[in-house]
């Protein structure tokens, strides 16, 4: 526990999605002076490699976080104690796991209220109507079971208390060096001790050790439990049922029936991947997804590229490509439609007022969104050299958390590596993705001065607006596409040149 005169130094916020951040060196050692902004640390997490800084000035007193633990967002990574104070050091083993213990039991109290705040499944389906307690391991598990909203996720809830149920008791590594309430939990859940990593001195496994076990575990734990009682065609007594149509979330290294004699290759999900799949799935399950579309004829736009990139083939810098333009005209349409640069909440809508744009980059590792700040307030050839920054920086994992952070509106581009329709899925919490696809050369029916129509090659952009259906309607969202179809047909070099274009 910290002491009153000591600084916690938790694991910073990553950006949207990054959950924790795993500690690859520490820069500094127990008893070594340090100055307010000095780098204590090198972390790193799914999408940036960065450095934890004191918040203040401070001596070093505790590392509580080793080199390779993992650590969740807003949890202690360390202590500072005041200059002169003394480092408070270590201390003995037994200290240690005595503080560790207290910590997780603290945790478990802090679960506990949180959960009994609010109703469970447990509590109402109690046997003759009474109110059922939740155990604090279970409330810490049904604690996690929320949406982004806060409310409470029955499913979950369902299957943590059908495989608290079910889990079989017993005594679970009696040798194995862990805290009392991991030993427990992992009694309670039927984990192996033995097959954890710890994370705590010496690897000593912790109360959260067995919980990031039970995540996989306890749906296998839960299908047990099911198979037991499928022939009386019941669910456990008092326990609510697993639906037929749940999705099998076994190890994943099972093979799928009839695939047994094809020739494959198994290979472990990246980290990064399973935090894309996490957040698109959810993205997936909580907006009302819809996309309009609409085709831009991209003359003007072309042309006034042209023009732009000839004064700067001359002046001796890059050239731009097409998209910082599409983003400047995107940037002009969200501010006559603010309904598309904000967060729906339910029963409140945040409207943002500036559009910080968040541009999706392909990178080794997969799909990055760094976001230009204040984007609105930025000409094409600004937005283009931001563009180029930050997409750099991802390419070689130099992002900081500050540039995953803030967006309200996001760009994807998937024409840049051929996708002819951009269809997207909405970055949470943002209501609105704009889709990009390549440019295509098409037939075109135009009209003439003297107003009859001809056939001509025009370069044509299908634009894809998807957005949540709940903030608002596809009248609203189209308007919006056919406003920026409007500019990128209608504006001059000397718009996108400009900040506030007339």
């Amino acid at each position: 526990m910290a002491g009153a005169t000591t600084v916690v130094v938790p694991m910073p916020h990553m950006g949207v999605s990054v959950e924790e951040g795993t500690v690859i060196e520490w820069l500094v050692e127990v008893g070594d002076e340090v100055s307010a902004e000095q780098p204590l640390c090198a972390i790193a997490t799914d999408k940036v490699d960065t450095e934890v800084v004191a918040p203040a000035d401070g001596v070093l007193a505790r590392i509580l976080a080793e080199v390779g633990a993992d650590v969740p967002v807003g949890q202690p990574l360390a202590e500072l104690a005041p200059v002169g104070g003394g480092a408070a050091g270590v201390g003995s083993a037994d200290a240690t796991r005595r503080e560790e213990d207290a910590a997780d039991a603290s945790e478990d109290e802090d679960a506990s209220r949180r959960v009994s705040a609010e109703p469970t499944p447990a509590a109402q389906t109690g046997s003759g109507g009474g109110e059922s307690r939740l155990t604090p391991g279970l409330a810490a598990r049904a604690a996690a079971g929320r949406d982004e909203f806060g409310r409470f996720d029955p499913k979950a809830a369902a299957e943590a208390v059908l495989s608290f149920v079910a889990a079989p008791a017993g005594t679970n590594g009696a040798n194995v060096l862990a805290s009392p309430i991991a030993k427990r939990m992992a009694s309670v859940h039927g984990v192996e001790l033995a097959s954890l990593r710890g994370t705590g001195r010496a690897g000593r496994i912790r109360k959260v050790d067995v919980e990031r076990a039970l995540g996989g575990a306890g749906t296998k734990v839960a299908d047990k439990a099911t198979e037991s009682t499928a022939s009386a065609g019941t669910s456990p007594p008092n326990q609510p049922a697993v639906p037929a149509s749940a999705p099998n979330q076994g190890r994943g290294d099972e093979l799928p029936a009839g695939y047994a004699d094809v020739p494959h290759e198994l290979i472990d999900t990246p980290r990064v991947r399973k935090v894309i799949a996490e957040h698109m799935a959810r993205s997936r399950q909580t907006a009302a997804h819809m996309t309009t579309e609409v085709d831009v004829d991209l003359t003007a736009l072309t042309e006034a590229r042209a023009e732009l990139n000839e004064q700067r083939i001359a002046a001796d810098e890059p050239k731009l490509s097409y998209l910082p333009f599409l983003a400047r005209a995107a940037c002009a349409a969200l501010q006559e439609f603010p309904e598309l640069n904000a967060t729906f909440l339910g029963e409140k809508t945040i409207y943002w007022q500036q559009v910080n744009l968040g541009v999706a980059v392909d990178t080794e590792e997969g799909l990055l969104v760094p976001v230009i700040k204040a984007c609105d307030q930025l000409t094409a050839p600004e937005i283009g050299a931001a563009i180029a920054d930050l997409a750099e920086r991802a390419r070689t994992r130099k992002l900081t958390p500050d540039d995953l952070a803030g967006g309200t509106f996001t760009l994807s581009n998937p024409g840049s590596v051929g996708a002819v329709s951009a269809p997207a899925i909405i970055n949470q919490p943002q209501v609105a993705v704009l889709g990009v696809p390549t440019i295509q050369r098409r037939p075109w029916v135009v009209t003439d001065p003297n107003g009859a129509e001809t056939i001509a090659i025009r370069p044509i952009l299908r634009l894809a607006v998807t957005f949540d259906h709940r903030a608002l309607d596809g009248a609203d969202a189209t308007r919006f596409a056919v406003a920026a179809k409007d500019l990128l047909e209608a504006w001059t070099a000397a718009d996108y040149s400009s900040s506030q274009p007339k």
